[in-house]
This record gives structure tokens, sequence and C-alpha cells, in this order.
């Protein structure tokens, strides 16, 4: 089976703004809406070949990256790691934990949320830090995103490399 291809779209100031298929930058190019500055070796006509990296002719104004406050990206952004006891889990291993309870008006924001074992969960329960007299490995945060984060599931390719900063 053959790996699907994808694309990195940079704006005009040449900042990565998206990862897109390799079908929607040829298109692109195609169409005059953007230049493609690297290849990939295949395509889909002849010596047309599909862009590993276009540039859009105009800037882009997107906000700030970011991703959910969710299971996968909070147990992600602390490593898979239980922030009490600091030990390694799988996924379905770990729990998220609000710092401040929500039943003492926390709520589920990347500053108030961390990854928690079962055991640790349990035992912090309602309570505050204070009161449980428990602290964790790392303040929580909203953590740095870079595009290849929002795409962590494909293969970035080598020919990516000097636009991703």
């Amino acid at each position: 089976m053959e790996e699907e291809l994808y694309t990195l779209k940079l704006d005009a100031a040449w900042k990565p703004i998206d990862i897109i298929s390799a079908n929607r930058g040829f298109i692109m190019t195609w169409a005059g809406r953007a230049k493609s500055i690297r290849s990939y070796e295949v395509g889909p006509l002849g010596n047309e070949k599909y862009p590993a990296v276009i540039v859009l002719d105009s800037y882009v104004s997107k906000r700030r990256l970011t991703i959910p406050c969710n299971r996968k990206n909070v147990f992600w952004r602390d490593n898979y790691t239980c922030q009490y006891c600091t030990k390694k889990f799988s996924y379905g291993k770990l729990t998220m934990d609000h710092v401040i309870p929500k039943s003492k008006g926390g709520h589920r924001t990347w500053c108030n949320i961390v990854s928690s074992c079962h055991k640790c969960n349990n035992k912090k329960g309602s309570k505050t830090l204070e009161e449980a007299n428990m602290k964790p490995l790392n303040e929580p945060v909203f953590p740095y995103v870079k595009i290849t984060d929002l795409y962590r599931n494909i293969k970035i390719p080598e020919i990516w490399e000097p636009f991703l900063f």
C-alpha cells in the first residue's frame, strides 16, 4: 500500500500554517493560488509532480495554533506521566485531574488539568493540592504547539525540515 503524501502550506512570510493532502496542494499550485517550492518525485500527471511544500502569495491571518484540552492532548503534553507520582503510564491507565477541583470552582482548562494515575487521582479526590499535601511535577500550562504537533500521527518528510521552525 502506498504511503499517503501531504503538502506543507506556508504563508507569504514562509510561516507554516497548515498541512494538506498532496492532491489539494497540487490543485492549489495548478490553479495559481500557490507556488511549489519543493516537490516529491511522484505526481498525478506525467512530468507534473506533487508539491511537498507550497507558499501562498498572500499572508493568512491566523490565530495562535491551539489544540483542545482533552484527554489525548493533556496526556501528550504531560508525556504520559502522572504529575503526582511521576511514573509513566499507558493511555488507559491515566486520568485527568482538576488541580482546583470542580467542586471548588475549577474548570477544564490547560492551566487546571494534569495527567494523573488512578491511585493518585483517588488519593487527591476533591481536595486542593494543599489539603491533599500533593504537588504536580510540572505546573499545568497551555502547551507550546508547533504545526507538526497538530498532525503528530503523520510521518513528517525530511524535505519539510528547513521550513519548520
